[in-house]
């Protein structure tokens, strides 16, 4: 238990440092325009997040690996098990009020939509449960965050959707904005999540042990009420399809996307067409093909070779003209930039299918991962050589010649590091786990690098800012 932002308990995670776990400080210098602010709900999850990639790379085949810290895989990686299941009680304690999430200095004012996808995130250490068995910790990290999932997925289909539109709570029926829209997307992507997995092949053995009746009460819906969300989503997608630019138009921005609002669109895509497909009719299936082609081309237009990136990373804006993304300010948000890569590389993604569902990242886009890979990979070196100051992320740097603009450090540019570079440096090929090194010696050198400054973030996310 958390009480008064301070965890009782200290520990080290594989340095021999003590650490105190609990509220999350807004930064160590807040950044313009941030959504921090001690007791921020949007640092919460965005922590939550960053410890549920750290405490899964810890396992023996990555950062325990012999041959890199194979202490990492002891202790440490379950005292990160336990962080998490005490900042989920302290999220739970002043964030979550029946479904509706609230900073804590603002008791009245709902959170916006990205906070709601940031915690929907959760079920991805809700489903890594076994990773930790061996510390313990697989019932706890089962059990005690289904009633938070279950409230957020409830509160979203019942008081921030309507029609085939997400909006903020209380709102009216109105024509869908674009950040409300993609990030409410990519809150309904959980949701989806949780079905799929329960339906397809192999769910027995975890989300399936429940029969259909408790799994509708858990989630406060049936499945043919998802599936039908999913068609009226769909057919608002469809409406606002522009085929010639290659995006959505929502709202007054038209054709120009925040990078991370059009990564949370890309993986809210997963979720509609995965729905579709396992759960719908011929006709659902053919939409879901639709879909996905919608959200393979956006995704090679962002981080493809032809994309907007600099050798100082990616832009916080683009724009879209016959399908492609150029930029659209000279500015880049780095915590933008890794919220982005998590998108398309983490939990329930675009890259990732299992059997039982879809397959169109073979049937209809073979070559999609290994051209995002190499734009992460460009991504993850302009990090390494550019974007770290002094050891860690800045905020904000100029996307003309890689001038920092802004040399904070802040929760949201860490989080967002770490969880972008443990979900996605594999993607590509400039980058590998400890059991290839001994192949090749560039590589080796550049992994050890970028698993330093990895653990080095980490270290800054339980030692200053989980607080």
């Amino acid at each position: 238990m958390i009480a008064n932002g301070l965890h009782a308990l200290a520990f080290g995670i594989g340095t021999g440092l003590l650490i105190t776990v609990g509220a999350v400080t807004a930064s160590v210098a807040e950044a313009p325009g941030s959504e921090g602010g001690k007791g921020a709900a949007a640092d919460t999850f965005a922590a939550l997040g960053a410890l549920t990639v750290k405490g899964r790379l810890m396992r023996e085949s990555e950062l325990g690996h012999e041959a890199y810290r194979p202490d990492l895989a002891g202790d440490p990686m379950g005292a990160v098990g336990r962080a998490w299941l005490d900042l989920l009680q302290y999220a739970d304690d002043n964030h979550l009020d029946e479904g509706e999430l609230r900073n804590i200095d603002q008791p009245n004012q709902p959170a916006n939509m990205r906070v709601h996808a940031e915690a929907a995130y959760l079920y991805h250490m809700h489903h890594s449960a076994g990773r930790f068995e061996r510390h313990g910790l697989f019932e706890a990290l089962t059990h005690e965050p289904s009633p938070f999932l279950s409230q957020l997925g409830q509160h979203l289909l019942d008081e921030r959707y309507s029609d085939g539109v997400f909006h903020q709570p209380g709102q009216a029926k109105q024509a869908p904005d674009a950040p409300t829209m993609a990030q409410g997307l990519d809150a309904f992507h959980a949701t989806a999540y949780a079905w799929v997995r329960w339906h397809k092949p192999g769910g027995e053995s975890d989300m399936g042990q429940l029969d259909e009746a408790t799994m509708e009460a858990w989630m406060g819906h049936e499945r043919d009420e998802l599936l039908s969300v999913a068609r009226v989503v769909a057919e608002t997608l469809e409406e606002h399809w522009d085929e010639h630019v290659g995006v959505y138009r929502f709202g007054e921005d038209g054709a120009t996307w925040a990078i991370d609002d059009l990564g949370a669109l890309i993986r809210g895509h997963k979720g509609i067409y995965e729905i579709l497909y396992v759960f719908g009719q011929a006709d659902d299936k053919q939409t879901a093909a639709g879909l996905f082609d919608r959200a393979m081309s956006m995704s090679e237009a962002l981080l493809g070779e032809e994309g907007p990136a600099t050798p100082w990373g990616l832009p916080a804006e683009v724009r879209f003209e016959e399908e492609a993304a150029v930029a659209a300010t000279d500015v880049i948000d780095v915590a933008a930039q890794w919220r982005l890569v998590h998108q398309i590389t983490g939990g329930f993604s675009i890259l990732r299918e299992r059997e039982g569902t879809s397959s169109f990242l073979d049937e209809r886009a073979p070559d999609l991962t290994a051209n995002v890979g190499k734009g992460i990979d460009k991504l993850l070196v302009s990090a390494l050589d550019h974007q770290i100051v002094d050891g860690f992320v800045v905020a904000k740097l100029d996307a003309d010649d890689g001038s920092v603009l802004d040399d904070r450090t802040t929760t949201q540019a860490v989080s967002a590091f770490i969880r972008g570079v443990g979900n996605g440096y594999r993607i590509g090929t400039a980058f590998d786990r400890p059991g290839s090194w001994d192949e090749d010696k560039e590589l080796a050198e550049r992994s050890e690098r970028l698993y330093d400054r990895f653990l080095e973030h980490g270290r800054l996310l339980t030692n200053e800012l989980l607080r």
